[in-house]
């Protein structure tokens, strides 16, 4: 095992003497978890508000305050913040920075220099992202999905936000790369994958999603933004493009992505049952494994999402399958779970309550997610309050 050179007493770059310049400087990981927390609820509660005007304007039949355009600029701006601003990184970014090197006995991440332009990189997205609110035509309008052609066509500042997307999944890169190598080099002597916390095997299959799937949602927004500009003729079918491409391109990072939001809370999950059980973890293999093989098959069932589009039969049965398929190891973490907390000294302190309500939520939302992978009624559901 490698022995980690990270000298504490250089916690910043170019040693700077005020306090505001050495956070700003850190490249300490506990510091930049927290600056990580610090800015990504700032932008928490401004897509917060923009969910409360939306359901305001929903709240009776016909226009309150907002016309159509207005609404999905609005539902745009919270879907783009929401997800790629906070959602996606939020986990990995502040509790894989704060807790993650402290649980394999590492002083901080293998390069804490990337580490630092990682965290300034994502702030970059963050200043692009708000920029494209005041400059040019006005708020995207095309959904956070950036579906072609409307993406193509539209007057408003879509580039702006493929650009801020753009940026923001180089950050995640970063992120899954530096994590990786920090669990590959810098455990502490003598502990292996299988003696490793669960919140880190959460970390190192998340880390594995940010490394292989970003990079794929990363060319396609490349593309979107030389399809804008030039008219390249790739998506928009004016040009000869296929804008079923995009969706494919978009949804095989998307689907992955969702679980970059899971497994990390997954492997937080795994921590807390048993300690508030006062029992040892049951099924810690399988649990540390169900990680990696979600991880795995997440890559494999972006097709669900794309069942209207004109998929043949064939395609639509696989996808369905392996959309079946991959909620055995999401069955094996639930029932791993229960198995923990039966029989033991449960404490219902607020982490367990936590616990308790995310795993009553997990189990509706597994069961409602099975009508999805119905082919014939997924068809009807497509598009509607129940699958948007």
């Amino acid at each position: 095992m490698s022995k980690t050179y990270f000298d504490e007493t250089h916690c910043a770059i170019g040693h700077p003497k005020s306090t505001f310049m050495q956070w700003m400087l850190t490249i300490d990981h506990k510091r930049i978890g927290i600056m990580y927390a610090a800015v990504m609820f700032v932008f928490f509660f401004v897509a917060v508000f923009t969910a409360f005007a939306m359901r305001i304007e929903l709240f009776a039949p016909g226009g309150q305050y907002m016309d159509g355009d207005t609404f999905n600029q609005a539902f745009t701006l919270h879907g783009v913040i929401m997800i790629f601003l906070f959602i996606i990184p939020g986990i990995p970014a502040i509790f894989g920075n704060i807790v993650m090197p402290l649980m394999i006995g590492a002083k901080d991440v293998s390069f804490p220099r990337l580490n630092w332009f990682t965290f300034w990189l994502y702030i970059a997205g963050c200043c692009i992202a708000l920029a494209s609110l005041f400059i040019g035509e006005g708020v995207a309008d095309t959904g956070w999905t950036f579906y072609a052609p409307y993406s193509m066509n539209t007057g408003t500042n879509v580039i702006m936000a493929l650009v801020a997307a753009f940026v923001l999944g180089f950050a995640s890169i970063l992120t899954g790369l530096n994590f990786l190598v920090t669990i590959h080099r810098l455990r502490a002597p003598g502990m292996t994958f299988f003696k490793m916390p669960l919140f880190v095997w959460g970390i190192y299959a998340t880390a594995w999603i940010q490394l292989l799937a970003t990079p794929v949602v990363g060319i396609t927004l490349v593309l979107a933004i030389l399809e804008k500009y030039f008219g390249i003729g790739i998506f928009d079918p004016a040009k000869g493009g296929d804008p079923v491409l995009f969706q494919h391109l978009f949804w095989i990072y998307s689907h992955p992505a969702v679980y970059l939001m899971i497994l990390p809370a997954f492997g937080i999950m795994s921590e807390i049952i048993p300690t508030f059980s006062r029992k040892e973890v049951f099924g810690y293999r399988t649990i540390a494994l169900s990680s990696a093989s979600i991880a795995g098959i997440g890559y494999l069932v972006w097709g669900h999402h794309l069942y209207t589009s004109g998929m043949s039969d064939v395609a639509k049965s696989v996808f369905s399958f392996l959309t079946f398929f991959v909620a055995i190891p999401t069955g094996v973490k639930f029932y791993d779970w229960v198995a923990t907390m039966y029989q033991g000294k449960i404490v219902l302190s607020t982490p367990m309550i936590w616990a308790l309500g995310t795993i009553i939520t997990f189990a509706i939302g597994g069961i409602t997610g099975i009508t999805i992978t119905m082919i014939g009624m997924d068809i009807h559901l497509q598009d509607t309050y129940y699958t948007v």
